[in-house]
């Protein structure tokens, strides 16, 4: 009957010490693993590159939503955004800040006549 209760022992032991191996290799595993969140809310997210320079950004800084893609020396160069109204806008601009395309295209008030 002893050695019946020592087999006992050594087996709960042992699948004891199997289940904690296990678990601790699925929790290894699990810190490997990217989270992923079902939902993140923010009102502004900011990509930065390699160096720490802001390179794009979403975020509402007019109150209506906006995506802003900025070069290498940290200029808006092209952006994407509801005006007030909720008309779509898109625009390219050149590394002198001069527009080279836009979306409607911008409406430049035209002299009147005399």
């Amino acid at each position: 009957m002893r050695i019946f209760r020592s087999l006992i022992l050594v087996a709960i032991v042992a699948l004891f010490g199997f289940l904690s191996g296990v678990a601790l290799m699925e929790a290894r595993e699990a810190q490997r693993r990217p989270r992923i969140a079902e939902s993140v809310d923010a009102r502004r997210f900011r990509l930065f590159d390699a160096d720490g320079n802001v390179r794009a950004e979403l975020g509402m800084p007019f109150g209506e939503p906006a995506l802003f893609l900025y070069d290498s020396k940290g200029k808006a160069r092209a952006w994407i955004l509801l005006d007030r109204e909720g008309n779509a806008r898109i625009m390219f601009v050149d590394p002198e800040e001069q527009t080279v395309w836009t979306a409607p295209p911008i409406q430049t008030p035209q002299p009147k006549g005399e």
